[in-house]
């Protein structure tokens, strides 16, 4: 398993999940990706993009920013 580490402070919805699907996109299964941004809405989209994607949202940190998504790519 390998990390890869994406900022994506510079970015605004919805700029920040475009960056990330495309990102995502090039990772092998089973890889972690850990997603700093500060975007606020990233709050809510980056769950909710792990639910549609079915990919596994491992932890997350929103109380501070840069906020910090840990997401494991665990499709077929």
């Amino acid at each position: 398993m390998a990390l890869t580490i994406l900022n994506l402070t510079q970015f605004k919805c919805p700029d920040t999940i475009f960056m990330l699907k495309k990102n995502i996109r090039n990772l092998n299964n089973k890889n972690i990706i850990l997603i700093l941004t500060c975007d606020i809405s990233t709050k809510w989209e980056i769950p909710l993009f792990c639910k549609f994607m079915k990919y596994q949202l491992i932890t997350k940190e929103i109380t501070y920013q840069p906020y910090k998504f840990l997401i494991k790519k665990n499709k077929k």
